[in-house]
């Protein structure tokens, strides 16, 4: 039996769940994302918002269904660009159609000058999460230290997004670890009230 207790073998065991998810089953699921997403997003916010997604790597939920919904919604949407591993993120407005850099750590990111955008909504990807919004990351503490610097100065939605297989238990959170507002999947919504 796998031992589940610590959160590397969470991380191992959601991530290795989510590699096995099919194409067409991974495609599916991003259009099912997008939809609720952003009815999601209506009923928190009107269009002008700044909502904030990830631009997927590896097996992650696609976002890029749900960004071009938002946009076409009027929703001013923004990508993240990693300054340094685990301080918060910087956020620049960006179009669905626009062109990508490729930043220092690999990830896709919108071209270095565009205008800044302060998410209002932010999307954050996962390896693993709990009913009750906490949430694994990769490691790095980047969207920990983003929401957490976020929610000291602003009212600040946060919406995991993920597949129902990356679902875990009980995720042993710590005290500098934030909780999501919401978790959204293929399958559903969890409403977890961390800012409420």
């Amino acid at each position: 039996m796998t031992d589940l207790s610590t959160k590397q073998a969470l991380r191992r065991h959601a991530l290795a769940q989510r590699d096995l998810i099919e194409p067409r089953e991974a495609h599916a699921a991003a259009e099912s994302v997008a939809r609720r997403g952003l009815a999601l997003v209506q009923k928190i916010s009107g269009p002008g918002a700044v909502v904030s997604a990830y631009w997927p790597i590896r097996s992650e939920i696609s976002t890029r269904p749900l960004l071009e919904a938002l946009a076409n919604a009027g929703y001013r949407t923004a990508l993240p660009v990693v300054t340094a591993t685990a301080r918060p993120l910087r956020f620049l407005l960006w179009t669905p159609g626009e062109d990508l850099d490729v930043g220092p750590l690999g990830l896709a990111e919108p071209k270095a000058g565009g205008a800044v955008g302060v998410p209002d909504i932010l999307f954050a990807p996962l390896a693993a999460f709990d009913a009750r919004g906490h949430r694994i990351g990769y490691g790095g503490g980047n969207f920990d230290a983003t929401i957490e610097a976020l929610r000291a100065v602003r009212p600040l939605t946060t919406i995991g997004l993920a597949y129902g297989v990356q679902e875990v238990d009980r995720v042993p959170a710590e005290e500098h670890d934030q909780r999501l507002d919401f978790v959204l999947t293929e399958q559903r919504i969890f409403s977890c009230g961390a800012s409420s």
